[in-house]
């Protein structure tokens, strides 16, 4: 009777080191699951940013991160983590300024060839016991950027009924 009851408890001992294994690894499968579903969701905004930028107007570059934040976002992503620049052929920054005048807006207008749409200086945040991944349960997502040539950047051709409109708006 004795040796039956040293086998129960043995028994106990062995389920519970190896249930808490199987469930470590499941959850830790869970978490990259997530981690791979929220670079994968940050890089889509990154294209949807990138498109948006080469068919809307260069005025409405700082409203282009706020219009690809879904809902589905990884939880502390924000419109300042993406970046919307436009570059010239050569890939150089072409930064237009309002305080321009009209010809040398114009002018630099003329060379912007791509958008580029980047996403920088966000963290994943790792589920609370699987923090020990990482230091203190942080990953830095690397640097993701779409780059697509430029369209119309919202420049449309005015018509007979709207003969004052030069672009649309986003």
């Amino acid at each position: 009777m004795k040796s039956l009851k040293h086998q129960v408890g043995m028994s106990i001992i062995e389920f519970t080191l190896l249930a808490t294994a199987v469930m470590l690894v499941m959850f830790g499968v869970i978490e990259v699951g997530r981690y791979v579903y929220s670079v994968q969701v940050i890089n889509e905004m990154t294209r949807e940013a990138a498109r948006l930028g080469v068919v809307c107007h260069v005025s409405d570059q700082n409203d282009i991160p706020a219009l690809v934040i879904h809902d589905n976002a990884p939880v502390g992503f924000t419109a300042d983590n993406i970046t919307i620049e436009y570059l010239n052929q050569s890939g150089n920054t072409v930064t237009l300024d309002a305080s321009m005048d009209e010809d040398e807006y114009n002018s630099l207008y003329g060379t912007i060839k791509f958008v580029r749409a980047s996403v920088s200086g966000y963290q994943y945040q790792m589920i609370g016991f699987m923090s020990f991944l990482t230091a203190d349960g942080w990953i830095q997502v690397p640097l993701m950027e779409t780059t697509l040539p430029v369209e119309t950047l919202g420049v449309v051709r005015p018509t007979t009924s709207h003969p004052e409109e030069r672009h649309t708006d986003c």
